[in-house]
Parts: structure tokens; sequence; C-alpha cells
């Protein structure tokens, strides 16, 4: 063979391996780019959820009333748990335990939806900053690719991973569906590092609203 027809023989065979070494560098490049676009939303998330605790601190948690509100709850909460335990293996109850048990969890939903009022004002002034700030950040990521989901969004997720995207690859993600991941998982254990989850027995109470069942 002439050294033309060699030569020529070698670029063919050497052209698929660059396009492949040009693709794997390109995926490299997108996948870093996804990446920093993923920690920077991640950062924006956290960034705004210590400003609403911070906003929720300066109206609600530093004030004395909010405080003694939270420690009657603990403390009713803790004494009717240890009244029921105690009287729990009774056949039947008197009418001064029913109605010691019947005055403690009264007391503790009207403390429990005090807590409750107290806090409207820091959620209204937390859900227009976050409201704010997820304008900002969807409009400097509108568009654009920010994660690669390791699977096919599913119907339930697709409106948000897809949200803004014109791109027909399921994979591809949004940066609604990281900011609400984000939102949703990590304020709560903010709130928990912080030490501002409210008392367990809050969640445990029903709506004060509703009328009492009556006994059979």
């Amino acid at each position: 063979r002439s050294w033309g027809e060699q030569s020529r023989e070698a670029e063919v065979c050497r052209f698929p391996k660059a396009r492949r070494r040009r693709r794997k560098e390109r995926a490299g490049r997108a996948g870093r780019m996804y990446s920093w676009d993923g920690v920077a939303i991640m950062g924006v998330s956290i960034a705004g959820t210590l400003f609403c605790e911070l906003i929720s601190w300066i109206l609600i948690y530093r004030k004395s009333s909010y405080q003694s509100l939270v420690a009657s709850i603990t403390r009713t909460g803790k004494t009717l748990e240890a009244l029921k335990a105690e009287n729990a293996g009774l056949p039947t109850k008197s009418k001064s335990l029913k109605k010691k048990e019947e005055r403690l969890e009264k007391l503790l939903k009207e403390n429990s939806f005090e807590l409750q009022k107290s806090k409207m004002t820091a959620t209204v002034f937390s859900s227009v900053a976050l409201l704010i700030l997820y304008t900002l950040t969807s409009r400097h990521f509108s568009g654009q690719i920010v994660a690669k989901l390791p699977f096919e969004a599913p119907w339930i997720i697709k409106g948000a991973a897809q949200r803004g995207l014109n791109t027909g690859d399921l994979t591809d993600c949004s940066m609604t569906y990281v900011y609400v991941v984000c939102s949703a998982g990590l304020r709560p254990n903010i709130q928990k590092l912080l030490g501002f989850t409210p008392p367990r027995q809050v969640a445990q109470q029903k709506n004060p609203f509703e009328p009492k069942k009556e006994e059979d």
C-alpha cells in the first residue's frame, strides 16, 4: 500500500475515537456545569431558609410570650402523657380523672392554637420573601438544565422537573424541582439545628375548631 492510502485509513480509524473523546469531554463539562448549578440552587435555598428563620426569630422566637407558650405546651403535654400512661391499665376511669384529662387536653389545644396564631405574621413575611427569592432564581435559571435525573421523571413530578424546559429528555431537570426538593428537605433540619422546631405536642393536636365527637 502507498503511504497516502495508509494515512487515509489511519485518519478514518482515528476520527471515531476523536469524536467519542470530544463527546466525553462535552459530557464531562456539562456534568460539571449541572453540578455547580445544583449547588448554587441549594445554596440559594439554604440562604432563603436562614433568612426566614431570622425573620421568625426577630418577630416571634425571641419574645418571652412565645417562650412561655412553648414551655407551657411542653409541660402540659408531658403531664397529660404521664397521666394517661399511669392509668392505662385501669378498666374504668373515675369522673375526676376524666375531667382532669379533658382539662389538660383543652389547655394543650388552646396553647397550641395561640402558638400557631402568634406565628402568622412571620409566616406571611417569610412567604413573601421566599416568593421573591424563587422568582429571581427562576428568572436567572430560566430554560436551563441544572441537573440530570438518574431516572425519567414520572408524571407526578414531571411538571416541576421539566418546568421551562423544551427538551424531550425526561432526565433533564429544571431549577424548580431542585429548589422545591432542597427547601422541603433542608428547612426542617435547619430549624432543628437552630432549635426553632415547635414542641411535638403541637403537631399531635387536631383543629381546635373541630367539633368534638360524641361518645357512645
